[in-house]
């Protein structure tokens, strides 16, 4: 059977405030017991599985096939839509006046919409819930935002799993083999490959708020006389000034090359603002996220946990996984992740 190699992602879930005795898998399987007036489940309710992204692009994620392994929930989520066309290249040629001297033989370009009860995938996701660790592959324009406005929603209004106002967060985490330590142990981050901006960042060593030194250039302008004069006398001083002032010549002017900026000092949560960069990393799927520590020494690794693998196609040539092999190997990963001690069991 032929084989594709796509990465898998980790994440972890949060919920604030955090459900009493329940994680992401029991919510899960809460939202997905859920019955409807005639006393059917959601699993066997395809249609209340499909929720819209909103927008002016008619998007939609599915989950279309959902399975109960026992000890963990696997499923397989669609992006679907229904607008738009689909180009298509006719291979039947015809001749086409082109310019004034060319005549070339071409093959027709063709745009058509999806056939009536059907509608373009526009990308998948593959997924397994153990306790509250995420384990998935994504393909094409399917992103993680998109799952994890569906997991809100899910467990949220779908399912009635979780109250209305909790704050959901699928957290991606530092690969703890690369990083040396406790996250404060990072000096900087460098991030590089296709598209990628080099970065640096200065985490903090404890999870309290700590104070930075600021410098930031807020405007930079030259100005005359006039102008010139309340800056130099804030400088020079009342006196001096007009000492300054009386010695200029017929030909000479008070000039400032001013450069205006902001110094201080400020507190930041830098504990949580690494949060938030390792999520935004972590999508960056091409991207090689390296760790600089306290010893000056660059890790050779992808500081992001997340490891690619290798995934049975459903068919040869085709853009979907096999969904068994995919459970398959997403359980192979935690157990990995597990026995590293990545990730603790769940």
């Amino acid at each position: 059977m032929a084989t594709a190699y796509h990465m898998v992602h980790y994440r972890r879930f949060i919920a604030k405030p955090a459900p009493s005795k329940s994680n992401l898998e029991a919510l899960c399987r809460s939202a997905l017991d859920r019955k409807d007036g005639a006393g059917i489940t959601l699993w066997k309710r395809a249609q209340d599985r499909v929720f819209s992204l909103g927008g002016d692009d008619s998007k939609q994620v599915v989950l279309n096939k959902i399975a109960d392994l026992q000890g963990a929930i696997f499923g397989e989520m669609c992006l679907v839509q229904s607008s738009g066309l689909q180009a298509l290249l006719r291979l039947q040629a015809s001749e086409a006046q082109l310019s004034n001297i060319t005549v070339a033989q071409i093959y027709d370009l063709q745009e058509n919409t999806a056939p009536k009860g059907s509608q373009f995938i526009k990308g998948m996701l593959y997924w397994l819930a153990i306790g509250d660790h995420i384990l998935f592959v994504k393909t094409q324009s399917m992103s993680s935002d998109n799952f994890k406005d569906y997991i809100d929603w899910l467990l949220k209004r779908a399912g009635g799993a979780l109250p209305a106002d909790t704050d959901i967060t699928i957290q991606a985490e530092f690969d703890k083999s690369q990083v040396a330590g406790d996250i404060g142990d990072i000096k900087s981050l460098r991030v590089s490959g296709r598209a990628a901006q080099p970065m640096a960042v200065r985490p903090a060593a404890a999870d309290s708020a700590r104070t930075v030194s600021t410098a930031r250039r807020v405007s930079e302008k030259m100005v005359e006389f006039a102008q010139a004069l309340p800056v130099v006398k804030a400088l020079l001083g009342e006196v001096r000034t007009e000492s300054l002032v009386e010695s200029l010549g017929p030909e000479e002017y008070l000039a400032v090359d001013a450069t205006v900026k902001i110094r201080g000092r400020r507190t930041q949560e830098s504990r949580q603002q690494m949060g938030a960069l390792a999520n935004e990393l972590a999508d960056l799927t091409e991207g090689k996220v390296q760790v600089e520590g306290k010893d000056g020494k660059v890790s050779d690794e992808d500081a992001i946990l997340r490891t690619r693998m290798p995934f049975d196609l459903a068919q040869e040539g085709s853009n979907f996984l096999d969904f068994d092999n995919v459970a398959d190997q997403l359980q192979e990963v935690y157990s990995r992740f597990v026995r590293d001690g990545k990730i603790p069991a769940a």
